[in-house]
């Protein structure tokens, strides 16, 4: 294997992070011919906001790793194909309102360099140190994304997007072993890793730092400012000073004035041509189904009958046993095994999996576009509140007088 290895060239993503350099570490081991590609995805300065936390800060640190493995290091400029790609559906999704998965697109984005320079290099190998693992279908021939060894830090779900002329090139060579082997290895290879800061938020797009990312990537009139409602009571709160700042299930609201609002509530709902934002407490919101768009099935997905799957609705998330029905223009209606508390955002990441524990494969990923109770015609995607009541009221009485009741 080695032999044969030592003739082949591979092109692997270097972050200057322990995963990476473990990788490139074994790869050279098997007697592969490693070239470290690091990606710049900012322009010199610009403010990446939260992005600081998931970029690499320091080309030179990681082109010193490289040099401490003896492989060469490029640095590429993916910026403008970052900002299509990441930076302006983040942009876009968040001033209507919605939500992204920037960590998921930012994969394709390193997957499109690492092809398009491996093409130069004249190879056709590209590498990564995530944990997943990527294997041949001898049936079909068909490439097939499965979860790692490691259940607790598999990232298939960041990887779910890739298509087969991805899959068919890159090579990962964590997927076998666990974090803490990754480690223990680590500790052989005396290079300074580049840490990544550990941060509280609990999603990118929540991060505070996307309000000034938003600032400086949209004109100030699609920042509209406009009212905070008490959405169960039908009443005006307070001012605000732009939807940007706010998000589905946001507390500790900001507002224009001191009036308090109660920190158990939550948004619920943001009408942004209209810079509404509603707030509820989360108790009444529930979900049964959900509509996805932009499905992208996994290779020689039989469509033609319903599936019983597994749905990871976050990177970090549990998989939740659902049934997926396939429709025109890819997309798909999610029927969950059973009714479940919280609320689905519009722009929220789905991946498909076929098994819920070990050995289980991606079957494919989509896009929620809308979300909540299913009644067969529509969906009711927030509780009933005063306004609706009182129509219901009115067209009561309505009725009655017809029936002179």
């Amino acid at each position: 294997m080695i032999e044969k290895a030592s003739k082949q060239t591979v092109l692997i993503a270097m972050t200057g992070g322990l995963e990476s350099t473990v990788a490139a570490y074994l790869l050279k081991k098997q007697g592969y011919r490693c070239i470290g590609i690091g990606l710049q995805l900012f322009e010199a300065g610009e403010d990446p906001g939260p992005f600081a936390d998931v970029m690499v800060a320091d080309l030179n640190k990681v082109k010193s790793i490289c040099t401490y493995l003896d492989i060469p290091f490029y640095a590429v400029n993916a910026s403008d194909l970052f900002a299509d790609t990441v930076l302006d559906p983040v942009v876009g999704r968040i001033l209507s309102g919605q939500t992204f998965e920037p960590l998921v697109f930012l994969n394709l984005v390193l997957m499109e360099v690492l092809l398009e320079k491996a093409a130069k290099f004249n190879t056709n190998l590209i590498a990564t140190g995530h944990y997943a693992k990527v294997l041949k279908n001898q049936k079909t021939g068909s490439f097939e994304l499965l979860v790692a060894n490691d259940l607790e830090h598999d990232q298939s779900y960041a990887l779910s997007r890739l298509g087969q002329k991805h899959l068919e090139h890159l090579m990962l060579p964590l997927s076998e072993i666990r974090k803490k082997e990754v480690e223990k290895i680590g500790e052989l290879i005396k290079v300074e890793y580049l840490q990544r800061p550990k941060n509280n938020v609990h999603h990118i797009m929540r991060d505070p730092r996307m309000i000034t990312l938003v600032e400086a990537r949209s004109p100030k009139d699609l920042r509209r400012s406009g009212t905070i409602f008490d959405y169960r009571e039908d009443n005006s709160i307070c001012e605000h000073i732009g939807i940007h700042r706010f998000y589905i299930g946001q507390k500790n609201l900001p507002s224009k004035t001191e009036f308090p609002i109660d920190p158990l509530k939550e948004v619920i709902s943001i009408i942004p041509f209209k810079g509404n934002i509603f707030i509820d407490y989360p108790d009444r919101l529930k979900y049964s189904h959900a509509h996805v768009c932009r499905f992208s099935p996994a290779a020689n997905l039989d469509m033609t009958l319903p599936l019983s799957v597994y749905v990871k609705m976050s990177s970090g998330g549990p998989k939740i046993s659902c049934r997926l029905y396939f429709k025109n223009n890819d997309t798909c209606l999610v029927d969950f095994e059973s009714e479940r508390p919280g609320i689905l955002v519009s722009g929220q990441f789905f991946v498909f999996y076929n098994r819920a524990q070990d050995k289980g494969k991606v079957i494919g990923s989509a896009i929620v576009e809308v979300g909540g109770i299913f009644d067969g015609e529509e969906f009711n995607t927030l509780p009933r509140n005063k306004k609706d009541l009182d129509e219901d009221d009115d067209h009561s009485k309505k009725q009655d007088e017809k029936l002179h009741f």
